[in-house]
């Protein structure tokens, strides 16, 4: 009898054991299926975020330029407006004698002028350099994106189970983007495929909603990366009952 339970008790542990290999296994099978498919494309994405941080940093320094810009020029027209003695060789005094500017006046106030213009090209060039810094980084993270996307879903069976014809990248398919969103992310975020909408942050897109007005601040994108993701993969079904959960919370809140 006590032969007999240590029998079956081996059995149980090994049982057992196998069982934890088994789960172990098909765990990180799990996780490398969910994983880029090198570490180096995880180096890759993780460098471009980091650029895409520069360029919104780029953006913020590009409309503080423009601003300097403009107030430069404004002061640069004022002053150039308010000394007729760089145009006229006399003004008139106050008790109406004709009275010849200084050489010394003339010279300063000429000096003023050609600071502002120095000011306003700096300033321009400065803002050159942003903006083309801001191109090739939009450029780079496309690039990346695009090597990085999935073949094309098959949209046949996808306006079968969706009920309605799908066009590829069509982004006024994702619950909660409108026309006006979709060309708001499309111009100025350079968001134009569903994977590229999957691969962008959360925090972009809040960022992108915030500078373009009230009007677009409303609206909540925590879900649209998710949901462009099931798209580009051709994920019909558990995108149509993702979009099904949105709309049933929506009319709950």
């Amino acid at each position: 009898m006590p032969y007999t339970l240590a029998k079956w008790a081996l059995w149980l542990i090994a049982a057992a054991v196998i069982g934890l290999v088994v789960g172990w296994m098909l765990r990180g099978v799990r996780r490398a299926s969910e994983m880029p498919a090198t570490q180096d494309e995880l180096a890759e994405l993780e460098r471009l975020r980091e650029q895409l941080q520069d360029t919104d940093q780029s953006g913020d320094e590009r409309e503080r330029l423009r601003i300097e810009l403009d107030d430069s020029r404004a002061a640069a027209a004022h002053t150039a407006g308010s000394t007729p003695a760089l145009s006229s060789p006399v003004i008139s005094s106050a008790a109406g004698e004709q009275l010849q500017p200084s050489e010394h006046e003339r010279a300063r106030l000429s000096a003023l002028v050609a600071e502002h213009e120095a000011t306003i090209g700096d300033l321009r060039a400065r803002l050159w350099n942003h903006e083309a810094k801001i191109g090739e980084l939009q450029n780079a993270l496309t690039a990346y994106t695009s090597s990085t996307a999935p073949r094309d879903p098959d949209l046949e069976h996808g306006a079968e189970v969706l009920g309605e014809k799908v066009r590829l990248n069509d982004l006024t398919v994702i619950e909660g983007i409108g026309p006006k969103i979709a060309d708001l992310l499309q111009t100025t975020g350079g968001i134009k495929t569903w994977w590229g909408l999957h691969r962008t942050e959360v925090a972009t897109l809040r960022a992108l909603l915030d500078g373009a007005g009230p009007r677009f601040r409303v609206h909540d994108p925590e879900s649209w990366p998710r949901q462009a993701g099931m798209l580009a993969r051709g994920e019909w079904e558990t995108f149509k009952e993702l979009t099904v959960d949105l709309d049933i919370g929506k009319l709950d809140g």
